[in-house]
């Protein structure tokens, strides 16, 4: 009897035995699949793990491979049911497990709220909600609302947008903007030459990485804003950007961009309230010649302001690029960007950044732009510099929950008071963003 049982569990393994191979197979071809997916092959690497499943059997870790590749390739249904697969055939393995949990928390919907903003601009304080969607295979949503208060004005925008990965990091988005502006302070609307109301603007762009080292990008906005001071006329503006980023190795990426801005000459466009731009003189064969809007304090001539809109168009250059390194516990990036604000109020800007991430949970962000004010942003400005900095501290303080606060403080060459009357302008503001992650589908 004791023969006839073991004879009988030996032909039970024999299936299994026949079905396993190899060991050294099976190890080949496990290397061959941890090589490909760190080259960033996740087809090839995906294929491999497949292979090394039918040579070696179902096991926790081959499917716990498979879920991770299946989610570099942004199939989360897959990788969802992998990590599925592998806690079922070891309900031991923590990892599987954490892993299909933060799938599940990364796809579903995410819930974000900041006090001071997400724009590190000149404003002294700001509210703004955010909300993530990413359980479509392929697919995120993003749409929020916020207010500022950005010292020169008060800014209203709601956006939404929807992005299609069609590989693992190659995208189309397309978006929505709308802005409304208020001019509130004295100085209004200093410095921005072409000030604007209320700014719709549309826009698509494709991210494309070619051989995981060089990345183009093409982007198209068309905005169609009407005039602070004439809201009675809208016009069309056009953004036509492009980007190159290259992967330079020792964790160093250079980039280039280049774009091409249709909108009004600030120097050449007369808009109905507003003064003459530095250099126009009044038009006197003008149906509605310009008129006479004040007197300067210091010169005791007058000030001319137009009584009419007349839009000189123009087509404008820009280019600039940026440098960036990074490591596994810090990273650190500068670029220079001309007319950053796209309404001539800057001539030029630096942005550099610093990210430290000592910890799993805990990381620091550093962020310093310094700002070359035009010639056309009125006579406070023109020509100075101004700076912003912005610091913060993010840590997960759970799975679903992350907390982060710090302080961004501003320094313009503008007046302290820009209202009309006190109090006067509060350069600090203070940073708190708290993000939760439903897990909701």
């Amino acid at each position: 009897m004791r023969l006839n049982a073991v004879l009988f569990a030996c032909t039970l393994a024999l299936p299994a035995t026949a079905l396993a191979g190899p060991p050294a197979a099976v190890a080949e071809l496990r290397a061959r699949a941890d090589a490909l997916r760190a080259a960033g092959d996740y087809d090839a690497a995906l294929a491999a793990y497949q292979a090394e499943r039918a040579a070696g059997g179902d096991t926790a870790d081959v499917w716990k491979h498979i879920g991770w590749t299946e989610r570099a390739l942004r199939n989360d249904r897959a990788a969802a049911a992998a990590l599925e697969r592998a806690v079922a055939l070891d309900p031991r393995d923590r990892e599987a497990r954490d892993d299909l949990a933060a799938l599940e928390l990364s796809r579903g919907l995410r819930l974000t709220g900041w006090l001071g903003g997400t724009e590190p601009g000149t404003s002294k304080q700001a509210f703004e909600g955010q909300v993530f969607y990413g359980g479509l295979d392929r697919v995120e949503a993003l749409g929020g609302a916020s207010w500022t208060d950005n010292i020169f004005y008060t800014a209203y925008k709601a956006f939404a947008e929807g992005s299609w990965f069609y590989s693992s990091d190659s995208y189309l988005r397309a978006a929505f903007t709308w802005r409304s502006y208020g001019y509130t302070g004295a100085n209004r609307p200093t410095p921005d030459s072409n000030a604007y109301e209320n700014v719709p603007r549309p826009e698509v762009e494709v991210s494309h990485w070619i051989a995981r080292r060089v990345r183009v990008g093409l982007n198209y906005q068309l905005f169609a804003p009407n005039f602070q001071y004439d809201t009675a006329t809208r016009i069309v503006n056009h953004k036509l950007s492009g980007d190159l980023e290259v992967r330079l190795g020792g964790g160093f990426t250079a980039s280039l961009m280049a774009a091409a801005l249709r909108d009004p000459s600030p120097g050449r466009t007369r808009i109905k309230g507003r003064t003459l731009p530095s250099g126009m003189t009044p038009d006197a064969t003008l149906a509605a010649p310009d008129y006479v809007c004040g007197t300067d304090a210091a010169t005791g001539n007058p000030i001319y302001c137009a009584a009419r809109t007349s839009v000189v168009q123009r087509t404008e250059l820009l280019l600039g690029g940026g440098l960036a390194y990074d490591a596994d516990a810090w990273g650190a990036s500068v670029r220079y960007i001309p007319n950053r604000d796209l309404d001539a109020g800057f001539s030029w800007s630096i942005v550099s950044g610093l990210d430290l991430r000592p910890a799993d949970r805990l990381s620091f962000q550093l962020i310093w732009i310094h700002d070359r004010y035009s010639s056309l942003s009125g006579l406070t400005f023109a020509g100075k510099d101004g700076d912003i900095y912005w610091a913060t501290a993010r840590y997960q303080l759970l799975p679903e929950l992350a907390l982060a606060g710090g302080l961004k403080w501003v320094k313009n060459p503008g007046p302290a008071d820009t209202s009309a009357a006190p109090p006067s302008r509060n350069d600090g503001t203070l940073l708190l963003q708290l993000e939760y992650r439903t897990g909701v589908f």
